[in-house]
This record gives structure tokens, sequence and C-alpha cells, in this order.
């Protein structure tokens, strides 16, 4: 029987996932309860079901690492949960094992070709299974702490180490996708470039210790003040940030840019016996509904920039925003009390 098409489970990051969870799938209601009372008590966390399209399902709604299955099934048989097993897209290798009455070299090879990783003739002998499960485990487990080690690599080389934002290169392979949703979907998205006023100060007076302090304090700021898992920042470079705002016309961020600055003038950054204040100045370029041709991430930034610009220009600690192209709107606070 050919698999149907199997679409994998969201995946979760690989830290949370457990190369010690087995899926069984076994008809047979006494071969089912004692395998897996055998594996539990082995230290597996064991999830039985009694038929192929039953393992699907379980696979569709969770990640399992290793995968037993006898070969006579209903619904779906061993080698149709093995071929969807290996067609499925899946946050960590899984190992399977096909479990079958069949013990001719047609039948085994018939098995591997499938995809299957092991195989064991019924009645299968519980040490033998045991010592598969093991082997099964730690290819599994192996798996899932290269693959842990990939994450953690490619989070660094994508994190600003001092701050814990995004960096310029997350910004620089993000944004580019995050216009192609907008313009697809035909959808508003604004960038906003935000800069530290006068910082170098900061440096001069209590050194660059104190300066690192500012900016993580100011990092963490705006990483706080927009949505969680919509919008996002990254360190542009020195003390300038950008934060993308997907979803958002130029009012709207506007009133984000706003509400940032004004966060910022009332934080406080403690170092050693100084309380430090600063005041932030914010560039706002937006794109509309209506998209023009062509490349548009480089001018999005460039147009930030000049309204960032511009802020500074007129005294520092306000919000300057333009749509790209379009009317320049300016939004000028009154004296800061800081």
């Amino acid at each position: 029987m050919s698999p149907p098409e199997l679409k994998s489970a969201p995946i979760p990051p690989a830290a949370d996932l457990d190369a010690r969870r087995v899926l069984l799938a076994e008809d047979d209601p006494v071969a089912r309860m004692l395998t897996a009372r055998l594996l539990k008590k082995a230290g597996y966390d064991v999830v039985a079901v009694a038929d192929g399209g039953a393992a699907l399902a379980a696979l569709r709604a969770s990640f399992f690492p290793v995968v037993l299955t006898d070969w006579e099934m209903p619904v779906l048989d061993g080698l149709g949960v093995v071929a969807a097993v290996r067609g499925g897209d899946w946050p960590g290798y899984i190992f399977t094992i096909l479990l079958t009455g069949r013990d001719s070299h047609e039948s085994v090879l018939a098995g591997l070709e499938a995809g299957a990783d092991d195989y064991l003739t019924k009645p299968v002998d519980e040490a033998e299974l045991l010592a598969r499960m093991k082997t099964g485990w730690r290819i599994a487990d192996l798996e899932l702490r290269l693959r842990t080690a990939r994450e953690e690599a490619v989070k660094l080389s994508l994190t600003d180490a001092l701050t814990g934002v995004n960096n310029r290169r997350y910004l620089s392979d993000e944004l580019p996708s995050e216009i192609t949703r907008a313009r697809r979907f035909g959808r508003p998205l604004s960038v906003v470039m935000c800069d530290i006023d006068h910082f170098k100060r900061v440096n001069d007076s209590y050194g660059h210790a104190a300066g690192d302090a500012v900016l993580r304090e100011f990092a963490a700021l705006l990483a706080a003040k927009v949505r969680v898992d919509v919008d996002w920042v990254a360190r542009f470079g020195g003390e300038e940030f950008v934060v993308v705002l997907p979803e958002t016309d130029l009012d709207g961020a506007l009133q984000v840019a706003e509400r940032l600055r004004v966060a910022t003038a009332a934080l406080e950054v403690r170092h050693e016996a100084h309380a430090l204040r600063v005041t932030s100045s914010f560039g706002v370029a937006s794109i509309g509904t209506t998209w023009p041709e062509g490349s548009v991430a480089e001018p999005l930034l460039t147009q930030a920039d000049q309204c960032l610009y511009l802020s500074k220009k007129l005294g520092r600690d306000r919000v300057t925003g333009e749509r790209l192209p379009g009317q320049r709107s300016d939004v000028t606070p009154p004296p800061c009390a800081a």
C-alpha cells in the first residue's frame, strides 16, 4: 500500500525533543501491551497504537525519534508507515524498527529498501529488542545533540553578542523575507531606525563598560516594547538599532517609535555608582498596501536612516517618518523631563 502524504508536526527546538520517546504500532493487543510494558520498564516513554493509520496520526501530532512498527496491520501496513516516515519533514532523524513474522531474505530486503533501519522477526526476543532499541536510541540521541549544536551555532551567528538581540546579518537575511511576505499579501510594513543621542559622551564620561550597559538596557527595552513573535529588533551597528514592524503602516509605526522614545527617556541605567539617563532619536520608513516594483529592502533602510538624520538635525529626542515614496510626517515631543 502506498503511503499517504504525511505532513509532520510543528518542529520544536532540538532542546525540547526527547530521544527516548517511542511510537509503537502493533495491531495485536496482547503483543502491544507486553511490548509497551517492556519498553516502559526499560525507561522509554511509549505511545502505543493499533494500526498504521493511528501511527501516522500520532506522528502528525508529535515527534518520535524511534518508531517500532509491526509489518502486518490494518489501514496502513508497516512498510507504508516506514515509507511515510522517510517522506516526511522532521525535526530530527526517526529510527525505524520493523517487526514481522516474515523471515525470508526477500522480506528483509523489502523492509530495508522501504527505509527501515532495523528488522526483528517475531516472536521477538526481549533481550534482542532492548539491544536494538538501545542502538536506535543512541543514534536518535546523537542526531538530536548534533542538531542542538547546529541550532546554537546558527543562533550565535545571528545574534549580537553584547545585547542579545539580532545582529546585522540577521537583518540582511530576514528583512527581504518580511518584504516578500508583505508584498505577496499586499500588507504594509515599516522599519524604525533608532540611535542613542550623544552616546559618545557616555563612553567618554563613564567608560566603555558603562556604554555597554546602556546598549544592553536600550536593546532590552526595544525588544520588550514591541509585539512578541511579530516585530523584531536588530543591532545595526554601534549605538544604532533597527526595529522591523510587519503589518504596520506609517501612522502605526510612528506611534510605536514615539512609545519607544518616551520609554527610553524614562530609562535609568544603573552602573556602579552612576544612574545614567539617555534619550534617543528615531527615523521611520513605511510601505503601504501598494508596493513598488523591485527590491525595497535597501531603500527602506536608507529612508529610515535619512529620517533618523533629520531627527538628529532637528534637535534629537524625536521621531521623523516618511512613506516610501511619500510625504514626511514628524512627531516633535515636548522637552524631555530626563
